[in-house]
């Protein structure tokens, strides 16, 4: 009997330590893959890096705070959505990255479905306490309380479309990658 429980005592221990270790993994994985530095090794960001670091939220601010990667362009909602996001641009960006010349994407209009890319969670995850924080600006307070009575119908790069990267057309044109024309019919 003592035996028994013994060998149950120690599954069970095994189990708690394989959860905890893989979940240090993966957590661990997600943080390594999700900074500045890890996403814009590639070449194909470089103007988008240039325009991060020069932005408040890319650490040009007078307490060189900076925000990860995926602090913004991960959704906060909830994990799973959060995990399945990740995996979906793990898999798409390095591909593009091998099978498309950065020059040839059209950056631009990109930028303009900004919605896709930044997440209302995220933003909110640091701005957590911005609707009551407001009350004191009444310009601020207006805006946002406009935002915070009916949250579906608005996202917070709509007005706020500049942040992150700031002059990032700016140095999409200084690297050569123009607005590429309109097609001729």
């Amino acid at each position: 009997m003592n035996v028994k429980l013994l060998r149950i005592g120690l599954i069970l221990a095994g189990l708690g330590v394989g959860v905890i270790a893989s979940w240090a993994v993966i957590d661990t994985a997600f943080h390594a893959t999700g900074d500045y530095e890890f996403c814009t090794s590639c070449h194909a960001y470089e103007p988008i890096a240039r325009a991060y670091r020069e932005d408040i939220h890319g650490g040009n601010n007078p307490r060189g705070l900076r925000a990860a990667c995926n602090d913004c362009h991960l959704p906060h909602d909830n994990s799973l959505h959060y995990f399945l996001v990740k995996a979906k641009h793990g898999i798409k960006d390095p591909l593009m990255e091998l099978i498309k010349e950065p020059h040839e994407v059209d950056w631009h209009a990109i930028r303009e479905r900004r919605e896709e890319f930044v997440y209302d969670s995220a933003c909110l995850e640091c701005h957590k306490y911005l609707e009551t924080a407001s009350e004191g600006n009444r310009r601020a307070f207006r805006s946002h309380k406009r935002y915070f009575s009916d949250p579906d119908d608005y996202n917070c790069v709509e007005c706020h479309e500049h942040v992150g990267h700031n002059r990032l057309g700016y140095h999409l044109e200084e690297l050569g990658w123009e607005k590429p024309p309109e097609d001729e019919e």
